[in-house]
């Protein structure tokens, strides 16, 4: 008993040290989450500063919060999202420069910037769900490299924002809000935007080349003078086509079977979108719909507008374009197999070379139609 006693003070004073150390350890944690308390409001209070200087150091700060905790990140992204929402709402009803906005171009403000540099280079996987709010603000001009990895705003709301002339590279916006938002100009290179909600969102003159808009929601979205390729090449006007519709055609080289770079518009939904002379060379529009299923209260008005598109060498798999307007389009060497074109307007346009094995053409307009297979 005498021999055992040793060995029992040794295992007491080790049990004794385990429990200091855990102490010790959860005293230092709860400072910390102090300092971070302390830190967060501190940084708060810059925000609602008259000086710029001032709340960009808060802005910066709130950054560093969320580096050091990561529990605290879904508050950073919240206060953040609100502070643009509040600093560079978009004006309702007024023609008025908006208050993010600087410059005779406008661009955007150093602290609506630095929100956004903030917020594009956070880690989502510690969001723990957070949303991200930027509805109704003005972020026109704004500027995020997106290189080498993904600007993450998967599931944000950005209906009703101004992103015109923003430079968004390589944005994960899969499954966004982008419902009624302006987007004329900005430059979406290989972003992510399966699943999006663009619904009356204005893309005209939007670079989308190399971007993924898998199951995209196009319901009358602009998409005048949009790039949807990387490389494009120019050719001039042939035959009765307009010069307007040959500017934005692509000529194949020599020893090149489709452009590179090219986005993905597989399943995406595009009733009402504006595509008139849009240039569609050797694009995946695969399942495509460009007209509503034929539904009471629909009508031959809400398909796309495609007149004059070069939809040449495109993949029409299963498309649905049915009563859609197709005059006068390019569709040479298209894949159309099974693709519903019945009550279709196909008047002038090129089908040489298309393959339309299986595709439906019952009660189209082919009046002028070049290429058309005898069997039709």
């Amino acid at each position: 008993m005498a021999a055992s006693l040793p060995g029992l003070a040794a295992l007491l004073a080790l049990l004794f040290t385990w429990m200091q150390v855990t102490q010790t350890g959860k005293e230092v944690g709860i400072s910390e989450q102090g300092q971070i308390t302390n830190r967060f409001n501190a940084a708060i209070n810059n925000l609602g500063s008259t000086s710029l200087d001032i709340r960009l150091g808060g802005i910066y700060a709130l950054e560093r919060i969320m580096h050091d905790s990561a529990r605290d990140q879904p508050a950073v992204i919240s206060v953040l999202s609100a502070y643009l929402r509040q600093h560079a709402s978009v004006p309702v009803g007024s023609t008025k420069k908006a208050p993010g906005e600087s410059g005779d171009k406008p661009s955007p403000r150093a602290d609506v910037q630095a929100v956004m540099t903030v917020l594009g280079n956070r880690s989502p996987d510690r969001d723990q769900g957070a949303p991200i709010d930027l509805s109704r603000t003005a972020l026109r001009g704004v500027r995020l490299p997106g290189d080498p990895t993904e600007i993450p705003f998967r599931g944000a709301d950005l209906s009703n924002a101004d992103l015109r002339d923003s430079s968004l590279p390589n944005a994960d916006l899969r499954e966004a809000s982008l419902i009624r938002a302006n987007l004329s100009g900005a430059a979406l290179r290989g972003s992510r935007l399966d699943l999006a909600y663009l619904t009356n969102a204005n893309l005209a003159d939007v670079d989308l080349s190399g971007s993924h808009l898998n199951g995209a929601g196009l319901e009358g979205a602009n998409l005048t003078g949009a790039s949807f390729c990387s490389e494009v090449f120019m050719q001039t006007a042939q035959g009765g086509r307009g010069a307007a519709a040959a500017l934005l055609s692509r000529a194949r080289p020599v020893g090149q079977t489709r452009p590179e770079g090219c986005a993905d518009l597989a399943d995406a939904l595009l009733v009402k979108a504006n595509l008139t002379n849009a240039a569609l060379f050797g694009m995946n529009l695969t399942r495509t719909m460009f007209c509503p299923p034929p539904e009471p209260g629909f009508d031959s008005g809400d398909c796309a507008n495609l007149t004059g598109a070069t939809l040449s060498e495109s993949n029409l798999k299963g498309a649905y374009l049915s009563r859609a307007n197709l005059r006068g389009a390019d569709l040479a060497h298209a894949d159309l197999t099974g693709a519903d074109l019945t009550n279709a307007d196909l008047t002038n346009a090129d089908l040489t070379g298309a393959k339309v094995a299986g595709a439906k053409f019952e009660g189209a307009k082919l009046k002028g139609v070049r290429g058309l297979p005898p069997s039709l």
